[in-house]
């Protein structure tokens, strides 16, 4: 039996509604209250339903809480899949922002505060639409395939913290879509689906697929990245490589940006945003190389 404040560790997931103030401009008051309040009462059954509690909503977010990160980030997919999946959140484009943290709470009557509350706060402040967002500690407590579906995006100072936290994304698929899985080591597990094609990426000895088991593949100087590119240049996390669909999409995150050579010999640079890729060239990390350097990634579209 629990005091009335007695200090335990429970994961905290925060998930609130992307851009609900576009709701109520462009659907009234009313109306955006109602679907604002469907939305929060299915976020809450599914948290019931994956075990954990309703602590409280606040306008167009949802606090609760899980004993393990498993089962805080099994709601989290579950709650982006089903609210993407809903033809009346849909037809709003209605989007999920998420954000969780295992640590130590205070639980004082129905209402919990601590470190992992506040940690969790600033996970959800991380998160764009449609993602889901952890630090480097609660990914350590995973197991199984809620690991294998996470990756590295970023590190952030976060106040009262001496050192940057290792922020994470989780990432989730819809039943008729790709689920994109990477694990944090690089390591790619495999997806139920098929692909026609494959890109094929080929650096000093290192050569990886992006296709439907290996959909997400990252590039940069740190050991955790697919591709190592060793360089002063080269961010740490510096770019990636994702299937969308049937195209593969190159997303810079980087100081210097990223160039692309194109077989016809054309350059395109991209910084902060990302370019489809054609069917084959050169990558060059950070600044421009020739296409035989030692630090140039070639890729070529292959059959699958």
């Amino acid at each position: 039996m629990l005091l009335s404040s007695e200090k335990i560790y429970q994961t905290i997931l925060f998930a609130d509604i992307a851009g609900s103030t576009r709701l109520y401009e462009k659907l009234g008051d009313e109306r955006a209250r109602l679907l604002v309040t469907t939305c929060m009462d299915k976020l809450a059954a599914l948290t019931r339903e994956k075990k954990g509690t309703v602590i409280k909503t606040i306008g167009d977010e949802v606090m609760c809480t899980f004993d393990t990160p498993d089962q805080a980030a099994s709601a989290a997919t579950h709650m982006q899949e089903q609210i993407s999946a809903d033809p009346q959140m849909s037809a709003e484009h209605i989007q999920l922002r998420i954000g969780m943290h295992h640590g130590p709470i205070v639980r004082q009557s129905d209402d919990v505060f601590g470190d992992a509350v506040n940690m969790a706060a600033r996970m959800v402040d991380q998160a764009k639409a449609g993602q889901i967002i952890t630090s480097g500690y609660t990914i350590k407590l995973f197991t199984g395939v809620h690991l294998s579906c996470a990756r590295l995006v970023d590190q952030a100072r976060i106040k009262g913290k001496w050192r940057p936290v290792d922020i994470y994304e989780l990432s989730w698929g819809r039943p008729e879509e790709l689920t994109m899985i990477t694990t944090v080591g690089g390591q790619p597990q495999a997806c139920q689906t098929v692909q026609r094609a494959r890109l094929v990426l080929t650096s000093e000895g290192q050569r990886v697929c992006v296709d439907s088991s290996c959909p997400v593949v990252t590039l940069g100087r740190d050991k955790i990245n697919t591709i190592v590119i060793n360089d002063p240049s080269v961010s740490r996390l510096h770019a990636r490589v994702e299937l969308r669909k049937e195209n593969f999409i190159l997303i810079d995150e980087s100081t210097n940006g990223t160039y692309v050579l194109k077989s016809d010999g054309q350059t395109a640079t991209v910084r902060r945003d990302e370019m489809p890729l054609p069917e084959m060239g050169v990558i060059a990390l950070g600044q421009q190389i020739p296409k035989d350097s030692p630090l140039a990634i070639r890729f070529q579209t292959v059959p699958g």
